[in-house]
């Protein structure tokens, strides 16, 4: 095999100018708060964090599989309330550090994502939309008719300073807005280079294809609905860590996170 046809398969090297960009967010999520002191401006900051990780996640289906979901909600929502019973075990024993939380949140989400993104991704344009704003109104009657695990119309609460961990030695219990808004500053900060780092793999590039011309893309070979699929899956497990944070972040779940408000939101 010859050295042009071994190319391909290597990334680029590494351009300064992303460096600096990357450097740059970086520093920015390092320094807001030194500018954003009031407890208020912290909650904000911690809420747009948030926000950007459960929007971004989105992109992934609209931006680069031209995929519109009128139902991603469910998702973040879902995963908020696993997230919160997973605090609650942790405050009964469990033991789980509470920065890992969000990762509970993006396997609920992954999970979610694999059971409901095989019916939705059936589908694509229209129909998808259509099918997606029924799951997720089907999910929120869903939770007020099984309040054993979402709580009914109070939801669950949990408390994000329960448990125990070696950061709670060095005194990081994230009880203060601060220290949560660093949890979610570096969860922001890593899932932004992971879904940037998506869009350069092979499976990012068939997605834009599909999202251009999907009858293309079957000529030359690829299952579109496999290639949804999996962008689904991708995205929902992104948006279950955002469902995870805002567990941290507002210690409780309620079936309004399920709502096709949210997801218009």
């Amino acid at each position: 095999m010859t050295d042009s046809a071994l190319r391909p398969l290597y990334f680029k090297p590494r351009n300064g100018v992303r460096i600096v960009v990357w450097s740059a967010f970086a520093a920015l999520l390092l320094l807001l708060p030194l500018v954003a002191r009031s407890s208020f401006a912290q909650t904000l900051l911690c809420a747009t964090g948030i926000a950007a990780i459960a929007c971004m996640s989105y992109n992934m289906l609209l931006g680069q599989a031209g995929m519109l979901s009128f139902g991603h909600a469910v998702y973040t929502g879902l995963a908020t309330f696993v997230a919160v019973h997973a605090m609650n075990r942790v405050g009964a024993g469990w033991w789980l550090p509470m920065w890992a939380i969000p990762l509970v949140g993006g396997l609920a989400g992954l999970a979610f994502g694999v059971v409901i993104g095989y019916v939705t991704t059936r589908k694509a344009g229209t129909p998808f939309a259509m099918i997606t704003l029924g799951v997720g109104e089907l999910v929120f009657a869903g939770a007020l008719m099984f309040p054993e695990f979402f709580g009914g119309e109070s939801g669950v609460s949990a408390n994000r300073t329960a448990g125990a961990g070696w950061l709670k030695d060095v005194g990081i219990t994230f009880g203060p807005q601060l220290q949560v808004y660093y949890l979610i500053a570096i969860y922001l900060f890593l899932c932004s280079a992971a879904m940037y780092a998506f869009t350069l793999t092979p499976l990012g590039r068939i997605a834009n294809a599909v999202r251009d011309n999907a009858e293309r893309a079957e000529f030359v070979g690829y299952d579109t609905r496999w290639v949804r699929y999996l962008v689904v899956m991708a995205s929902s497990f992104f948006a279950g860590i955002a469902g995870g944070l805002t567990a941290i972040n507002v210690e409780v779940a309620t079936a309004d996170l399920l709502y096709s408000v949210r997801s218009g939101q």
